[in-house]
């Protein structure tokens, strides 16, 4: 779990209210930041056709069905959305109610929903079709994947929250970033998404997290 830092913090500074999630939280908030406006601007310059290498990777895609690779494509879709999404929520929130951690309750709260209402803004703005002959049948247009915002929101606000900066989180950095790749290539998979969607979807929801964790770390700093 994150520890206060004992140069700026007394004894009996709250716990709740004072978190460590990044070494450097400037930086953190400038990557995010970053990663936001490659977004923003790729959301501009999207076109509504999918590009050339959208189209090799979906036929790629086509090409490697399985039974069992849809079944996996389906558990990942489940924890994308409707109750699996629910329940993955509620379940960390408790958590860290539980152990009375207001302010990265709060950071994560926030954070899920921007990764639900940023990508349903960009949506509207960009209009993208979905590939033909999906799986599934998702609402909406298709930039960018809203599974994959939430799944690179998700498991870097769950490294983040649970483990201490440093190199004993590298094994932790694997796991979130298969993770966020699951579900980017279950997106695909099933046909309702182009490669380049869950691309940005992907630095969308990892940018989400860097940006508003990184500024809680700040304003926790800051005198009451």
């Amino acid at each position: 779990m994150p520890q206060p830092e004992s140069a700026t913090l007394s004894e009996d500074t709250p716990r709740s209210t004072h978190e460590r999630f990044f070494a450097d939280p400037v930086r953190a908030r400038r990557t995010g930041l970053a990663l936001l406006g490659v977004v923003a601007l790729v959301a501009v310059l999207v076109p509504a056709e999918p590009l050339a290498l959208d189209r090799r990777w979906s036929e790629a895609m086509r090409g490697v069905e399985s039974p069992l690779l849809e079944h996996a494509a389906l558990v990942f879709n489940a924890l994308g959305s409707g109750l699996g999404w629910a329940l993955s929520l509620v379940a960390v929130g408790a958590v860290l109610l539980l152990a009375r951690r207001r302010l990265a309750f709060i950071a994560f709260a926030v954070a899920e929903f921007a990764a639900s209402l940023i990508p349903s803004l960009l949506k509207a703005l960009t209009g993208r079709p979905r590939p033909p002959d999906g799986l599934v049948h998702p609402v909406g247009s298709s930039f960018p994947s809203g599974h994959t915002t939430y799944a690179g929101a998700t498991c870097v606000a769950l490294v983040l929250l649970f483990t201490e900066p440093g190199p004993r989180r590298r094994p932790w950095w694997t796991v979130a970033t298969l993770g966020i790749a699951g579900m980017a290539w279950s997106r695909t998979y099933l046909q309702v998404h182009w490669l380049s969607d869950v691309v940005a979807g992907a630095l969308l929801g990892i940018g989400i997290a860097l940006l508003v964790f990184g500024a809680a770390q700040l304003l926790s700093r800051r005198p009451a």
